[in-house]
């Protein structure tokens, strides 16, 4: 499963990391030097921050997309993966040209972003649970809730230390994929 081999792949690139951290250098997005070193749009995706950045990304990632990639194919998810992690990438460099701030950028979230935003469409009543509210509610709903705290937040990233703005551009990406998706699709998971 293409899912397993992405985790395994942040995985050995976060260890390798605290061995070399010059690696950082050359696989973090830095907006700034971006047309010089390009191929770090696809790398920063596998590279994370610390240990905790790793834990949660790759938690989410084994959830939420061996499901996706089950339900579309590995073909499938590897393009939605690929493809809003990419957009969100692109929207991480343009924001920090408008805001003037070049940090560098790691982390799957993107693409994450992208494949719940793909089940947000293909199987809206999916279950989740959302710390810290206390039940399950929709992926839909779920969905809202990170978007709308993205929103909110993204005035502050470089407060916050997150790329917000890649967050929402892999979940606006992974929602037209759905969609597309779903519009072809023989058989609808509701």
């Amino acid at each position: 499963m293409i899912n397993i081999l992405i985790v395994g792949i942040c995985i050995a690139m976060f260890i390798i990391s605290v061995f070399m951290p010059q690696l950082y250098y050359y696989f973090a997005l830095w907006p700034n030097l971006f047309t010089n070193m390009p191929w770090q749009i696809i790398t920063s995706m596998f590279m994370h921050a610390d240990i905790t950045h790793l834990l949660v990304n790759m938690f989410v990632l084994f959830i939420f997309g061996t499901y996706l990639e089950n339900m579309v194919g590995s073909k499938k998810y590897l393009i939605i993966f690929l493809i809003s992690g990419i957009i969100g990438n692109l929207a991480y460099i343009a924001y920090a040209y408008l805001t003037g701030d070049y940090n560098p950028s790691v982390g799957a979230s993107g693409a994450i972003f992208g494949i719940m935003g793909a089940l947000a469409i293909l199987s809206p009543h999916l279950k989740v649970v959302v710390f810290p509210l206390p039940i399950p509610v929709s992926i839909r709903v779920a969905v809202a809730i990170f978007a709308l705290i993205d929103l909110i937040l993204l005035p502050y990233s470089l407060k916050t230390g997150i790329a917000h703005i890649t967050h929402l551009a892999g979940l606006i990406t992974g929602l037209i994929f759905g969609k597309l998706l779903y519009d072809r699709m023989d058989v609808k998971y509701y």
